[in-house]
């Protein structure tokens, strides 16, 4: 912490020379000097309820950071924001080979690295050398440096080069300049989706900030990094070189901190916000009701569940236990009822329903049945089973939930005590085998079961640790399936198999809604949800 608070001291001696670039912005004189000294930034007032954790794009894993780092770091490709399609963003175009492995990517001329205090570049091009370095940090078995090597984990030697067997990754090679070729181990249907998180980065400015890297994004994206203070706001101002003429729109963008939802709904009604992504338990009806020509709605991508530690304490080895749990839990009273249809009830599996294979038979509420459960895994009545903390995130502690939940296990013979750790512990302890049981969840991209299974239950990846060779080689056999009809069939076996190993309570899906006031333009959401807005489209008409 102490060295959090001296990171920040620093970064506001850098804002003045950010702000200074951002409006001197060309050189203006006479009656345009007046224009400029009258005109207003257009700047976008966007609330978050929890401050990152840093804003290093090598080792995003939570929507808190990668809301802010996508409108900074840019990718070969992205997502449409109104089809959610794979299209172009810092490649022009691409071919793959007959066989599916060999990807040649042709690289957009003239995009520049942002300018940064503290930053000397031998050149601000991005080139190809820079995807390779990029690439190779993004693959680096240290998770200290990177904590995403499976975005493409499918090159042709990545795996060695991640265990330090090679120094090199074959896979990857710089044709010219502009021209890249990566070529996969196998065909991958997903690796061009895979692509869109995996940002191109200066080296120069991973090595001359040091520490202080992972605090001061830098990249090629619309907006550019001004300032971040700790639980209070971060700040992106218009990157002035940004390839695409006319974008961003927005002067200024800022995050501005407000946890209470409580507190997002006044500042929304007193007009200080432009955005409302939240509305507090048990008023849900009345926000939207009072701005109901500003509420939208639409099925989202993210899972809500209960993890049981796979490789330790009471759940480790006692399926019983565990389907007690997930027969004791009314999910339709918390959804439906307690939270006002704030998300779905999870009545079937670990899949979003708007997915393949998502239609397979869950655990309904069944109190008598998670009674005799709980007496086949040892403990009759409860008897026997020590007390079980169940850890959950700050940012939904206001939920009525998790009191909800631990009043209907104790009607079982189940007592759990609840704990709230704030979000930057909590996402680094909850790996840790003393954590038996805990709250999370997962936002897909798009809509492929790969997005829970690859990065959920492949290799004990999740923080339950679960861990099924089985399932692994099935997940192998899907992602290398490029006939959509057969890999669905084994999605399904694979889904089915998770489900009967029950590594999970899976709780809710998403809904994703947002209040956005009617002078906001193009603010396009898709079902993964708000963080994956694109800010550089939106204007304001006021």
């Amino acid at each position: 912490m102490k060295g959090a608070r001296a990171g920040i001291a620093v970064l506001a001696g850098l804002v003045l020379v950010g702000s200074c670039a951002l409006f001197a912005g060309g050189p203006v004189g006479g009656s345009d000097v007046a224009q400029a000294a009258s005109r207003s930034p257009m700047t976008f007032r966007y609330p978050i309820a929890a401050d990152p954790e840093h804003l290093n794009p090598f080792r995003s894993t939570t929507v808190a950071t990668r809301r802010i780092i996508n409108n900074v770091y840019e990718g070969l490709v992205t997502f449409d924001p109104k089809t959610s399609q794979v299209v172009p963003e810092l490649a022009e175009r691409w071919e793959i080979s007959p066989d599916g492995k060999v990807y040649t990517f042709h690289l957009r001329k003239g995009v520049r690295f942002q300018a940064a205090p503290g930053v000397t570049y031998k050149d601000r091009e991005v080139k190809a050398r820079d995807w390779i370095w990029s690439f190779k940090m993004f693959l680096s078995g240290d998770t200290a440096v990177s904590e995403h090597p499976e975005y493409l984990e499918a090159v042709k030697g990545a795996k060695a080069f991640t265990e330090g067997k090679a120094k090199d990754v074959e896979g990857l090679r710089a044709l010219d300049d502009y021209t890249l070729q990566i070529t996969l181990e196998a065909p991958n249907h997903r690796f061009l989706y895979d692509l869109v998180n995996a940002y191109v980065v200066p080296q120069e400015a991973y090595e001359q900030l040091g520490a202080q890297f992972s605090n001061h994004p830098v990249g090629t994206g619309p907006f550019v990094f001004k300032e971040w203070r700790r639980d209070d706001h971060i700040t992106l101002v218009k990157n002035p070189d940004y390839w695409q003429k006319g974008y961003p729109k927005l002067d200024v963008l800022t995050f501005i901190n407000v946890p209470d939802p409580n507190t997002q709904v006044f500042q929304y009604r007193q007009g200080e916000l432009d955005v409302l992504l939240d509305a507090p338990p048990g008023q849900l009806a009345a926000v939207k009701s009072e701005f109901a020509g500003e509420y939208h709605e639409l099925p989202g991508l993210n899972v809500r569940y209960l993890g049981f530690k796979w490789t330790a304490g009471p759940f480790k080895d006692n399926r019983a236990l565990r389907l007690a749990f997930n027969y004791a839990i009314n999910k339709d009273e918390l959804w439906n009822v307690l939270m006002e249809g704030a998300r779905y009830p999870a009545d079937k599996g670990v899949l979003p329903p708007s997915m393949p294979a998502a239609d397979v038979e869950g655990y309904p509420f069944d109190p008598e049945r998670a009674k005799q459960l709980l007496a086949e895994a040892g403990y009759p009545g409860g008897k026997g089973l020590p007390e079980i903390t169940y850890y959950y995130y700050a940012s939904s502690a206001t939920e009525p939930t998790h009191a909800a939940i631990q009043e209907m296990l104790r009607r079982v013979g189940i007592r759990i005590k609840l704990k709230s750790e704030d979000n930057t512990t909590y996402w680094s302890h909850i790996g840790e085998d003393e954590v038996a049981l805990f709250l999370s969840g997962w936002s897909a991209d798009f809509e492929d079961p790969s997005e829970v299974f690859n990065f959920l239950f492949y290799k004990g990846r999740d923080d339950t640790k679960y861990d099924n060779p089985e399932v692994d080689k099935l997940i192998d056999q899907a992602t290398a399936t490029t006939d959509p009809a057969k890999r669905n069939a084994l999605y399904k076996k694979i889904h089915e198999m998770i489900l009967a190993d029950v590594p999970w309570v899976p709780l809710s899906y998403s809904k994703v809604f947002y209040w956005v006031k009617p002078y906001v333009h193009d603010f396009y959401v898709a079902s993964a949800g708000t963080y994956r807005t694109p800010m550089k489209y939106v204007w304001l008409e006021r």
